[in-house]
């Protein structure tokens, strides 16, 4: 995996994650949106042996570590500490390991004849590495820790009760206004 091989899942997330930090209204938002509207996020593992992450915004660049969320190298301004608030939520943490963990594989997979014209299989992890966005419609980028299928589902049991809920207490209006009649 090279410099410029952006993660899209994670430079998406952040970049929700700091729109949603920095914008108190919509004009807010329609600035912020164009400012990280070039961030990137991603893992050059033949920089830094240690389980890392880059985040460029503009020409500013930086390396944290996926642990701790501690910068190893570099600045991206204002927006370091709130880097490392996003990479420290639970979800981001297991998934930015999960992506180390399979991207290293690959790499191992590639190296094992000591040249880069490995396995199909070794090629097809690297790109699983890289394009790894088909689980990532289940995380859940609020830190609530809930699926969002979980959460939707929650959601809509939640208003079948309160329509039930309803229901009833008409229900019960009703008796109690024939009884009053009688």
């Amino acid at each position: 995996m090279g410099r410029n091989d952006q993660i899209s899942k994670f430079s998406n997330s952040l970049k929700d994650f700091l729109i949603n930090t920095f914008a108190s209204k919509l004009e807010d938002a329609k600035t912020y949106i164009y400012k990280y509207n070039n961030l990137k996020v991603f893992m050059d593992p033949m920089k830094y042996t240690t389980p890392h992450f880059f985040v460029q915004i503009g020409i500013s660049e930086a390396c944290f570590a996926i642990k701790d969320g501690s910068k190893i190298d570099g600045s991206v301004g204002n927006e370091d500490p709130y880097v490392k608030r996003w990479a420290g939520r639970y979800n981001i943490q297991k998934e930015l390991e999960s992506h180390w963990k399979l991207l290293q594989e690959a790499i191992r997979e590639l190296s094992k004849d000591g040249s880069l014209n490995a396995s199909n299989a070794a090629r097809e992890k690297l790109k699983r590495a890289e394009k790894s966005e088909e689980t990532f419609d289940e995380v859940d980028m609020t830190s609530t820790g809930i699926s969002k299928t979980t959460r939707f589902l929650a959601q809509e049991r939640e208003k079948k009760l309160k329509k039930y809920k309803k229901f009833l207490k008409q229900r019960e209006l009703e008796k109690q206004k024939r009884g009053n009649k009688a």
